[in-house]
């Protein structure tokens, strides 16, 4: 019988055992668990009282939006319903906390997953692809960024990436991130023509994360080479940039992975 709890103390292991070769270069379970356990979104999902499953899950109630991330159910116990049941146990959250919208990533390729999802409603709502980028400093020295005002910009369909979470840009979560100085922004008379936001991971060590919303080539090299300084400032070894262009190409510029944005409205 299936059961849905919060993790206990050996769980654990029991889980990451079965999640060291997920994706063709390893998982990443093991750098967030102890994190996500802490903020209680961490749940098992267990048969006759074995954890063969997990899934976390974040509500982000002023933008509408549970993320569902991390879902993950032993080889053997697949294509029995266990990762349906870890999904629907977060639609009934949302339910109870009058959240419209569900969102997760899925890798492009994992079409075994990306065939689930949509047959539990969700669609595809955007592409987009991940660069990694060594820390350094480069040659380019401090690049300056324009003033903007929350009133240029409209936010509809914007997201920024944080924590690996692709979270809708508001207001108010624009005005924090704005006066933290984590907002790169560059115009052409005057005009908005480029996007990008800063982020620091909470849940994955030692990584700055670089969001490009829209842009230029020439300020999206800007935009990469401040991150790649500032990442050396903070101390950073690790720099991942998320954007929703195919053509980025520079020097050091890891190999592109592609991922698709998924959503569900309830």
């Amino acid at each position: 019988m299936k059961n849905i709890r919060m993790p206990i103390s050996s769980d654990k292991n029991q889980i990451l055992s079965f999640c060291e070769k997920t994706f063709s270069w390893g998982d990443y379970i093991h750098e967030v668990w102890d994190s996500w356990e802490k903020d209680d979104g961490l749940v098992i999902i267990e048969e006759d009282n074995i954890a063969v499953g997990m899934c976390h899950g974040v509500k982000f109630q002023s933008e509408n939006m549970i993320w569902i991330e991390g879902i993950r159910v032993k080889e053997e116990y697949r294509k029995n319903g266990f990762a349906t049941s870890l999904i629907r146990y977060f639609e009934k959250i949302a339910n109870d906390c009058d959240i419209k919208h569900l969102n997760m990533l899925i890798e492009s390729e994992n079409i075994q997953s990306l065939n689930l999802v949509k047959k539990l409603g969700y669609q595809i709502i955007s592409k987009w692809n991940y660069f990694s980028l060594p820390s350094k400093n480069n040659s380019y020295g401090k690049i300056k960024f324009e003033s903007i005002d929350i009133n240029e910009l409209n936010f509809k369909g914007m997201r920024f990436v944080d924590s690996w979470r692709w979270i809708p840009l508001t207001k108010d979560n624009f005005e924090n991130l704005y006066s933290s100085g984590n907002v790169l922004c560059q115009k052409n008379d005057g005009v908005v023509q480029s996007l990008g936001i800063i982020s620091e991971s909470n849940s994955f060590d030692d990584t700055i994360i670089l969001t490009i919303i829209f842009g230029t080539c020439d300020d999206i090299y800007k935009m990469t080479w401040y991150t790649q300084n500032l990442s050396v400032e903070k101390g950073y070894s690790k720099i991942r940039i998320l954007t929703e262009k195919d053509d980025l190409k520079m020097d050091s510029l890891g190999n592109k992975f592609p991922f698709y944005l998924v959503e569900k409205t309830l």
